[in-house]
């Protein structure tokens, strides 16, 4: 699935969810999961999530990496690599290392790359911004709130 020598493809899969096959609940897979029908819940896998052609997942998945072919509703946080392929739909936010958006993608959501474990309050201390300045800022909408 990812196409440069350097980076890993998916191994063998050891959970499907057929076409054809609606599923509701949380699953927690240690490997790969592959998903062709509907599925509603979270996923958690501690390699790569692949979403077919036919296959529907409304609920946040967490995972090592994600192959998105189909449709997807919620959010994904993989600490690898997301892969949009062409045709597919991704409603929701996502938090990743890497990102692959083929041409015909529909991706509707904001996207965080980089460090997957930075917060994001951390990203800003970093970004050189002055915090002292956010904080006043934050303390004059209050104050301006409260007098609403």
């Amino acid at each position: 699935m990812f196409t440069r020598d350097d980076e890993r493809t998916v191994g063998s899969v050891n959970t499907i969810i057929g076409e054809g096959t609606t599923l509701k609940g949380d699953v927690k897979v240690e490997g790969s999961i592959q998903v062709d029908g509907d599925f509603d819940g979270t996923i958690g896998a501690s390699d790569t999530l692949v979403v077919g052609e036919t296959g529907k997942v409304e609920g946040d998945a967490t995972v090592a990496n994600a192959v998105i072919g189909g449709k997807m509703y919620g959010n994904v946080f993989a600490s690898g690599k997301i892969e949009l392929q062409r045709g597919s739909q991704l409603l929701g936010d996502i938090k990743t290392r890497g990102l692959v958006i083929e041409d015909g993608v529909v991706f509707q959501g904001n996207c965080q790359m980089g460090d997957v474990g930075d917060t994001p309050v951390i990203r800003r201390a970093t970004g050189g911004l002055d915090l002292t300045e956010d904080e006043e800022l934050e303390e004059e909408l209050e104050e301006s709130e409260a007098t609403l």
